[in-house]
């Protein structure tokens, strides 16, 4: 806590309980991720398109490039 807010709790309680109550709700909503799909990746060796962004589950190995939207 700062010391900012430590002044705001001594001379405006009720301020500070509200403002309290608001970063508490902020931190029970759930993240929300950025609109659209998960990105696509292409394996450059197979071809196979997958969500995995590391190794080709066919070429088991570090092949995986970004496919653009």
């Amino acid at each position: 806590m700062s010391i900012v807010e430590s002044l705001i709790r001594l001379v405006d309680p009720v301020q500070a309980q509200a403002r309290e109550e608001d970063r508490r709700i902020q931190r029970e909503q759930p993240k929300r991720e950025a609109a659209g799909d998960p990105p696509r990746y292409r394996c450059r060796i197979c071809g196979l398109e997958d969500e995995s962004a590391v190794y080709c589950p066919t070429c088991l190995a570090d092949t995986m490039r970004a496919i653009a939207p």
